[in-house]
């Protein structure tokens, strides 16, 4: 009778245990993959946009066809925005869902410094069973480089970086006689051979984060690039500049050169999201676009608080996320990471200040889905000359409503770097980056 019972007791144990790791392996199987794609320097110009905001003509100039099919199968956010509208700050938020004020030496761009104690959202995945890999740039400039993403050790680059000088690129092969479709598809081609490879790592069955982060959008690009390759004419932006830009041939033209650029990134969108259809994997995908923050080189642009800079393009589809849906909500990026976290089924750490946007995106509702979100707030304080022992921070915070805007500037007797006749004669805009508004006032001095 005794050996009976403990005979029954082991095979109930034995049967309880297979049903957990059965329920284990049935948890892991139903958690959705991750595609992220994170363009440097682009803002919020996408021709998803063009038919939800007729009074922004610039809006109706732009070509993104690939990333309007993302908002097409699932959601598209009118009003998401940075921590900070500079490439290590906004990043250091995002991948450790708070903002960038509360990352101590990541919340700056050169000399950051990854802090181990806060939570990064690919390599809490990892640690999860998740395979992860990135191309291109995750977290830099900083130290070590793109640490919340494993420093280096899950990169897919092997198959070349020159995608991310696409116009130089692409320019140069012109010179060699080279077509510019086959140029094209050589440089995509490249590019989407790191993806196939970060694929074809993966075991039998894991689930996946993937992270594509093109530097293209970023300065320097080739001026005239965005009508030679792309065919925008800088003609057809007269009249259509917001009224902070210089409606002039020059600026005209390096806007058509920006968006050039922003039609080569949905490009490789285009080519990334074929890959993932052609290998079986789109259904059980969750892709996630957007950007770190506005216009580079253009004033209230990149690093400043306005809207020009600190708005970006969000779109998201994947799994239960009912498609062609907008939502008016005001979102941060740092709900990005608790919003990938709770859809692997993970905790949420404590730390992390974001907010999950997954009741949202399972929503069936477009317009406004949570009264809560009443502000979000972003702000700023150095770029690049952290290193100089005379240069002090430019404090700035801003409360961002549906209706309002207010920044905030605690040391308004400071320039953002030094004297504006210094800055101009010694090319030390940092914060702004050589652009056409100021180009004339430098070469005349």
């Amino acid at each position: 009778m005794l050996s009976g019972f403990f005979l029954c007791r082991t095979l109930r144990t034995s049967l309880a245990l297979a049903t957990i790791l059965s329920l284990s392996f049935s948890c892991l199987a139903q958690q959705p993959n991750f595609l992220f794609l994170f363009a440097d320097d682009w803002g919020r110009y996408a021709s998803a946009y063009a038919k939800l905001e007729p009074n922004e003509p610039l809006q109706g100039l732009v070509r993104t066809p690939n990333i309007d099919r993302i908002a097409q199968r699932g959601v598209l956010f009118r009003k998401a925005f940075v921590s900070a509208p500079s490439c290590t700050p906004c990043r250091s938020a995002l991948l450790s869902g708070q903002h960038f004020w509360r990352t101590k030496e990541a919340s700056i761009l050169q000399g950051a410094k990854w802090e181990p104690s806060l939570p990064a959202f690919p390599l809490l995945l990892h640690e999860a069973g998740y395979h992860i890999g990135e191309s291109f740039k995750v977290w830099s400039p900083g130290s070590p480089v793109d640490a919340p993403y494993g420093a280096g050790k899950f990169a897919y680059e092997k198959s070349g970086r020159r995608w991310n000088d696409f116009s130089e690129n692409a320019t140069e092969m012109l010179r060699q006689g080279i077509p510019f479709e086959e140029a094209k598809q050589t440089l995509l081609d490249e590019m989407a051979s790191n993806f196939d490879q970060f694929l074809g790592d993966r075991p039998e069955g894991k689930p996946f984060c993937y992270w594509f982060g093109p530097t293209n959008v970023h300065r320097q690009w080739v001026q005239g690039s965005g009508k030679r390759l792309w065919g925008f004419d800088p003609e057809e932006f007269k009249g259509k500049l917001p009224a902070f830009l210089p409606d002039v041939p020059i600026v005209r033209e390096d806007l058509a050169d920006y968006f050039g650029e922003i039609a080569a990134y949905d490009a490789a969108v285009g080519m990334l999201l074929a890959r993932l259809e052609s290998s079986g994997l789109a259904d059980s995908t969750m892709v996630i676009v957007s950007g770190d923050h506005g216009p580079p080189g253009f004033p209230h642009g990149k690093c400043n608080l306005y809207d020009f800079g600190t708005s970006v393009t969000l779109a998201i589809c994947g799994p239960q996320i009912p498609a062609d849906r907008t939502i008016d909500d005001l979102v941060s990026l740092t709900d990005i990471a608790p919003t990938i976290l709770e859809s692997a089924g993970l905790p949420i750490p404590e730390s992390m200040t974001g907010t999950s946007l997954l009741p949202m995106l399972r929503s069936e509702r477009s317009g406004k889905l949570d009264p809560n979100r009443t502000a979000i707030f972003v702000g700023r304080e150095r770029h690049v000359e952290s290193a100089r022992a005379d240069f002090s921070p430019y404090p700035q915070r801003a409360i961002r409503t549906d209706e309002h805007l207010l920044i905030i500037n605690f040391r308004p007797e400071r320039w953002p770097l030094g004297d504006p006749y210094g800055f101009i004669r010694g090319l030390m805009a940092n914060d702004l980056g050589w652009n056409s508004t100021t180009s004339g006032a430098i070469r005349n001095r």
